[in-house]
């Protein structure tokens, strides 16, 4: 079988993600709806929906396709460390209340009541994005 690793996340992320959300302070558990597709259940928060790519950019165009595939998401994660996104793609996500992450914010996002909302700081805090287009 063809897997297609410039939209999906490799095996090896894959299992990373796995271990990792269950093994972060706010998580209660990791549910795995199917490949890509988890719940995460939080410590006295919502839960939190989300899809794992592997997308080098999400622009807005991957966001919609990616958004008519899972339409319940809340958030999506491009795992690869030199994954990024367009902030055209994070804002309108934002609007509709969806959060486009790299890992590492996504490991922040998840102690916020409302994940979309998380955006990373600097120590002058200044907002650090991802985007590989700014």
């Amino acid at each position: 079988m063809y897997v297609d690793y410039s939209r999906y996340p490799r095996p090896e992320s894959v299992r990373f993600f796995e271990k990792a959300i269950p093994n972060h302070s706010a998580t209660k558990r990791l549910e795995k709806i199917e490949n890509y597709h988890y719940i995460i259940h939080r410590h006295d928060m919502p839960t939190f929906e989300v899809v794992v790519t592997n997308h080098y950019t999400i622009g807005l165009s991957d966001y919609y396709e990616i958004m008519d595939e899972y339409p319940n998401i809340q958030g999506i994660v491009t795992i690869s460390n030199w994954n990024g996104y367009t902030n055209q793609a994070k804002m309108a996500a934002k609007e509709q209340h969806v959060g486009i992450f790299v890992m590492n914010e996504l490991l922040g996002a998840l102690t916020w009541n409302e994940p979309y909302k998380y955006i990373k700081k600097d120590d002058e805090g200044n907002a650090i994005f991802f985007g590989k287009y700014r």
